[in-house]
């Protein structure tokens, strides 16, 4: 089945995603014990409201898209019943100083586990990056996506040993960092 186009979030017209931005994030944790910020076990009130802590993360997220500071690129997929869903999200952060008006972080490339092998990650990089280079962000960096940023044409710059608590079993694990200069593609 195709998959629409990657769309930029929105505040207002999206804000009912915010929920799903969080689900996806609390699975990619759970999953695929991914360093992202929160560790389980996450607490939920019911089926439909993710733990508080991701949903607050979130929704400021939110928030510094309003600020200017932020754009999220979404994916959106239909589900076996025939709903549109939110499948995966990455997000191109702004660099606020002067020195480096040009650099930009890409932050949580994340991919429902429902939704993987269908070139996902690579069509949301794609946009990210065309969207940077509109903007004047040409020089990338971000973690810790090691399955695809090398296929994508980022460069590891390095692990930083025990860099975080893994989610899985609380020890510290060390955190690979890439980065691209879009100048040179």
């Amino acid at each position: 089945m195709a998959l629409p186009s990657v769309v930029i979030f929105e505040p207002g017209k999206h804000d009912h995603l915010i929920p799903a931005f969080a689900f996806i994030h609390e699975n990619c944790v759970e999953t695929d014990h991914t360093l992202v910020n929160f560790h389980p076990p996450f607490k939920h009130q019911n089926l439909e409201t993710p733990d508080v802590r991701v949903l607050e993360y979130w929704k400021s997220n939110a928030a510094r898209v309003n600020e200017g500071t932020k754009v999220i690129f979404m994916q959106m997929a239909v589900s076996e019943s025939g709903h549109e869903e939110l499948a995966g999200y990455v997000a191109l952060g702004s660099q606020a100083c002067e020195t480096g008006p040009f650099r930009g972080s890409v932050e949580k490339l994340l991919v429902s586990p429902r939704y993987r092998r269908r070139g996902i990650a690579k069509r949301l990089m794609s946009k990210l990056e065309e969207v940077a280079l509109a903007r004047g962000t040409s020089l990338l960096a971000g973690s810790p996506a090691e399955g695809i940023y090398p296929r994508l044409g980022y460069t590891r710059l390095g692990a930083i040993p025990r860099y975080g608590v893994s989610p899985k079993d609380g020890r510290l694990v060390d955190e690979v960092f890439f980065y691209k200069d879009l100048r040179s593609t």
